[in-house]
């Protein structure tokens, strides 16, 4: 496959915004983002597709010229390449397996570390061999602390803030004001808003986690139980994506 010359004479690389409604094609990681070379003498270069999440193509090696016909035999595979990498459970299969693991005893109730996944008892046999440690309650509402961090930072730029800093930086965003925060890697952060808000005792904010780490999926969905039962099922307000707050 055709790539372009990292030893050419390009300026930068510019991200094109897709035309009409066009579909890109998507990587392991979701939908690619179009890029285009620029030269320092102002040139366009030819267009190309390439992963939104990763800067190093080493972690995600996706790459499609903007102008190639791809095959059938090619989109498969793609496809199933794709399907390989995703997270083995859905969303409903992921509320399903929280909502079992909340009915159980306190000494059943595991996480593999090696696996980084929350057990249920009739998988503790499999994972015998591996490290596991029991869940408290405070830790199923705050997930993320059982995680260990991603060693690869280009591709997940991911912040598991230590309990003091992450206390410090919701107490700091309340204190200035804001009520809208996008959480960019920072998972801790996402969760302290949210039970905060739960609290009641507080003016509410409204926060969006954006992370492409499939274990945080756990950490949504149980954030989303918890919502839903202490609120009664009263309906939360929306987040705009489009007027919030980044830090």
């Amino acid at each position: 496959m055709d790539v372009p010359d990292a030893n050419d004479d390009s300026f930068g690389i510019e991200v094109i915004l897709p035309d009409g409604g066009k579909t890109a094609p998507c990587c392991p990681h979701g939908p690619t983002l179009l890029f285009e070379k620029v030269s320092k003498g102002g040139e366009k270069g030819r267009r190309f597709y390439a992963c939104s999440a990763c800067r190093d193509r080493k972690d995600c090696h996706f790459f499609q010229w903007e102008d190639d016909k791809v095959s059938e035999a090619r989109l498969l595979a793609r496809e199933a390449e794709n399907q390989s990498k995703r997270p083995p459970l859905t969303r409903q299969e992921r509320v399903k397996r929280f909502k079992r693991l909340g009915s159980l005893r306190l000494d059943e109730k595991k996480f593999c570390q090696d696996c980084q996944m929350l057990l249920l008892p009739a998988e503790h046999e499999a994972h015998s061999s591996h490290r596991s440690v029991g869940v408290s309650s405070a830790q199923l509402r705050r997930p993320s602390v059982l995680l260990r961090p991603l060693l690869n930072k280009k591709s997940n730029a991911q912040y598991l803030f230590t309990d003091r800093s992450a206390h410090f930086l919701l107490d700091s965003l309340a204190a200035l004001g804001y009520n809208k925060v996008l959480c960019v890697g920072t998972p801790r952060l996402q969760e302290l808003i949210t039970l905060r808000n739960l609290e009641g005792k507080h003016e509410p904010m409204k926060s969006l986690l954006l992370d492409i780490d499939f274990r945080l999926a756990v950490s949504s969905v149980i954030m989303m139980y918890f919502t839903v039962q202490l609120l009664s099922y009263k309906p939360m307000n929306t987040f705009d994506i489009k007027d919030c707050t980044h830090h």
